[in-house]
């Protein structure tokens, strides 16, 4: 059950982003991507670092996440992003949260 959630300054006009997000993080997670969910949030009003130039933070939930698989998923994130949103790496946080299956549900039951 990966959520991802992309908050950035920048516009996003291209209307398969979702899919292209549902798709890469599904199969970077090694995760069906039927339980893949992603929301956007683009042209947020954003500043990083006293700048206004372009900044994203992406929110990463799943199950199952550990400290290892988050150092190698981190560099292959950021490059996806930047291609993605125009955003230098410089210029974007990653949150990545491991969930307690006991702590998350899905149609009336949790998943632990």
């Amino acid at each position: 059950m990966p959520f991802i959630h992309i908050e950035t300054n920048q516009a996003i006009n291209d209307a398969s982003v979702p899919s292209q997000v549902s798709s890469f993080m599904a199969t970077l997670l090694n995760k069906p991507e039927k339980w893949m969910m992603v929301s956007i949030a683009d042209r947020a009003s954003m500043m990083f670092g006293g700048q206004l130039d372009p900044a994203a933070v992406i929110q990463l939930k799943s199950i199952g996440l550990n400290k290892d698989q988050c150092k190698t998923i981190a560099p292959k994130i950021t490059s996806f992003f930047e291609a993605l949103l125009n955003v230098s790496g410089e210029r974007m946080y990653i949150d990545m949260i491991d969930i307690d299956p006991q702590m998350f549900a899905w149609n009336g039951t949790t998943f632990g």
